[in-house]
């Protein structure tokens, strides 16, 4: 809660005594509504703070250190052209309210700076000598060039009712102070500066101030972080729970081309029988001991080889589905029960304190290498563009000559395959393989497909493709950027199939 009356008449007491007199060396303002003056009197430094934020409003001196901004905040470079290195005169208090003027001199002319500790209304407004309003560090009913007039006086409480923090400073009314008590701006005995020894046997209002409302911001930010690090848990969760669904439907689309393998087996023995235009072929399932007639579908306005591939190619989507959708689902999973738990935790208001609201991935795993990433999502700006294979697995290919070192030897693992077009400039091209790992026939021929596409050799068509491990490519000193020595390549003869390009590129989705 902001300060009441008599407390704001017992920390002017205290500060006015501490400051007046003292030159203003620099001005901060380390939150929005948060100002700290550095104040050098005689014989000492002190750092006044000033908070208007409505449920913290103060005015006290500090011994806490602040993190300010690189850039001073508009209002502070204001304060810092008109008062800065002025010398305080004067500190006073509207009667029965809690607003405090500080009166400036800087150059020969008068500034104002005045604090209203007034709740909602709470402010800092610059006056000229006129009391005209040259600034203000909230939106106020007094406008900027209009003369400052306080608000109107409210009854005040009888001095019997005075807290014990507001009778701490306090000179009571009957007793006066001898006058060599009262120099502005006199040492301290044994001390050079403010520091945070001492600091509250030498101002025991503002040290009592400062560390009561301290636990209370320290509370409040509390209290945020919390709100903040439920709301993103319970998002991470509902993002993680969509994610299985979606792994879970992508399994049905697969899981219809369990038996494809064996369709095709069984096309392959019945590939004279194919006319094109023929839409299914009725044949005997010799992998059933009951021999059932299978019909199976035929697209019209391809031959008897295509059709056959294409049963293969979506047995592949259902074998890639298995190897690479069921680790993502179990993933999920954990991601799932860890987020729950994390949940849980903070719904009884446990602040995690290693939370950071700035991670993108609160509570999730990394994701594995080799993942697709699923489409709709903005990849990372890198310097290769990716495709997947109709296995499932993803094919890497360099932009620009720079581009293909850097994918090649920092980004490609050494058992990745790793391709280039014979004897003509163009793309690295690397497929992710785990370990040991041999590379499936429809993705070598994706592969090879986009080292043609990305290469000179587009125009023609067709051409040959050397493909190896990544760990038989090397650098040599002083080569030019793109330019490497193979070993152990094999090749493979490509033509460009529109098919399989479109499929690839995302163009269409055959099933």
């Amino acid at each position: 809660m902001a300060l009441s009356l008599f407390e704001c008449e017992s920390i002017v007491g205290e500060v006015s005594r501490a400051l007046v007199g003292g030159f203003i060396q620099k001005i901060h303002q380390p939150r929005p509504l948060t100002l700290t003056l550095d104040v050098r009197a005689p014989g000492q430094t002190c750092a006044l703070l000033v908070c208007v934020e409505p449920r913290f409003a103060r005015l006290h001196l500090t011994s806490q250190k602040f993190e300010n901004p690189p850039t001073p905040p508009p209002f502070c470079a204001f304060l810092r052209s008109h008062i800065e290195g002025g010398r305080i005169v004067e500190i006073s208090q509207e009667p029965g309210d809690r607003i405090v003027s500080l009166t400036i001199m800087k150059a020969q002319r008068v500034a104002v700076l005045v604090i209203a500790l007034t709740g909602n209304q709470a402010n800092v407004h610059v006056l000229n000598e006129g009391k005209l309003v040259l600034r203000s560090l909230r939106e106020s009913r007094v406008k900027v060039g209009e003369r400052y007039t306080p608000p109107t006086l409210r009854p005040v409480r009888p001095p019997e009712a005075l807290p014990p923090l507001a009778m701490a400073g306090r000179v009571p009314q009957d007793e006066t102070v001898a006058p060599q008590e009262e120099k502005i701006g006199e040492p301290i005995p044994g001390a050079s500066n403010q520091g945070t020894e001492g600091f509250g046997e030498r101002y025991p209002v503002s040290a009592e101030l400062e560390a009561r409302y301290g636990q209370q911001e320290q509370e409040e930010g509390k209290d945020a972080i919390l709100e903040q690090q439920l709301a993103q848990a319970r998002k991470a969760l509902k993002h993680a729970k969509r994610k299985i669904h979606a792994l879970q439907e992508d399994f049905k689309k697969t899981e219809r081309f369990r038996d494809y393998a064996r369709y095709g087996e069984l096309l392959k023995s019945h590939l004279h029988e194919i006319k094109k235009g023929q839409e299914a072929i009725a044949i005997v399932d010799y992998y059933d001991p009951a021999l059932p007639t299978l019909t199976l579908p035929l697209d019209p306005s391809k031959d008897a080889v295509w059709n056959m591939e294409d049963y293969f190619r979506k047995y592949h989507k259902f074998v890639g589905a298995q190897e690479h959708l069921q680790p993502r689902v179990d993933q999920a999973h954990q991601d799932v029960g860890r987020l729950e738990a994390k949940l849980a935790q903070l719904e009884l208001g446990m602040v995690d304190p290693d939370f950071s609201p700035k991670t993108k991935k609160p509570f999730g795993a990394a994701i594995p290498q080799g993942t697709r990433i699923p489409k709709g999502r903005p990849a990372p700006a890198q310097g290769y563009r990716t495709y997947t294979s109709a296995d499932g697995l993803p094919i890497l290919v360099g932009k620009t000559a720079k581009d293909n070192d850097h994918l090649t030897l920092k980004v490609a693992n050494p058992d990745d395959l790793w391709l280039h077009a014979r004897g003509t400039p163009g793309s690295h091209v690397v497929v992710r393989l785990e370990k040991g790992a041999t590379v499936p026939p429809e993705t070598l021929k994706d592969a090879a497909t986009l080292t043609l596409w990305f290469s000179d050799l587009r125009k023609s068509g067709k051409g040959e493709v050397i493909y190896t491990l990544r760990k038989f490519v090397k650098k040599g000193k002083g080569f030019k950027p793109g330019s490497v020595t193979v070993e152990r390549e094999k090749s493979l003869w490509i033509e460009l199939k529109e098919e399989r390009l479109k499929r690839l590129k995302g163009e269409s989705n055959p099933e």
